[in-house]
C-alpha cells in the first residue's frame, strides 16, 4: 500500500472547529484530486494549500499547548478533510483571479455552505489573517512537491 494512499486512522486529538463527528473514509489525496477536478485549480493554489495546512497546524498545536495541552495536533480522517477543503478555499481566493461560489465548494467537500463560512472564519482566525507566503517558502514547498512526486512515480515508497 503507498503512503499517500493510506487511510489515516482515528487517534485521540483535542476537538477543533475542524474536527467532525465522524470519520471520512476518501483518503486525503483522492480528495484534492477531487477538488482539483471540479475545480480546475492551478498547481499554485495545491502549493499554497499546502503551506497554509502546514501553518494552521502549527498554530493549533500552540494553542493547545498554551491551554497545558500535551503532545501534537494531528492531522486525522476526523479533521483532515475540514482542513483541506478550507485550506484549498482559503488559496483558491487569496491566489487567484476566478474564485468559485461558495456553496459549490462546500457541495464538491461534502460539507452545508453555513458550516464552511464558519471554517474560513475559524482558518483566517487561527493564521492571525496572515496568508501572505514569501517567495522562498513557495518555491521550497514546490521542489519538495517535486521531490515526493518523483519518488512516488519510481515506486520506491511501497
Amino acid at each position: 500500500m503507498k503512503v499517500h494512499d493510506t487511510r489515516i486512522n482515528y487517534v485521540s486529538n483535542p476537538k477543533t472547529a475542524f474536527t467532525g463527528t465522524i470519520s471520512v473514509e476518501i483518503t486525503p489525496s483522492r480528495y484534492i484530486k477531487g477538488l482539483i477536478k471540479n475545480f480546475e485549480t492551478s498547481p499554485g493554489v495545491i502549493v499554497v494549500m499546502l503551506i497554509y495546512i502546514e501553518r494552521l497546524l502549527g498554530k493549533m498545536e500552540l494553542q493547545y499547548r498554551q491551554v497545558g495541552g500535551l503532545g501534537s495536533i494531528l492531522f486525522t480522517s476526523f479533521n483532515a478533510h475540514r482542513i483541506i477543503l478550507t485550506s484549498f478555499l482559503v488559496a483558491q481566493k487569496y491566489s487567484e483571479d476566478k474564485n468559485y461560489k461558495l456553496a459549490s465548494i462546500a457541495r464538491v467537500g461534502g460539507i452545508e455552505k453555513d458550516e464552511l463560512i464558519f471554517l474560513e472564519n475559524e482558518f483566517v482566525d487561527f493564521m492571525d489573517f496572515n496568508l501572505h507566503i514569501h517567495e522562498e517558502e513557495f518555491n521550497k514547498y514546490v521542489e519538495s512537491v517535486i521531490l515526493f512526486s518523483r519518488h512516488l512515480c519510481s515506486n520506491s515508497w511501497t
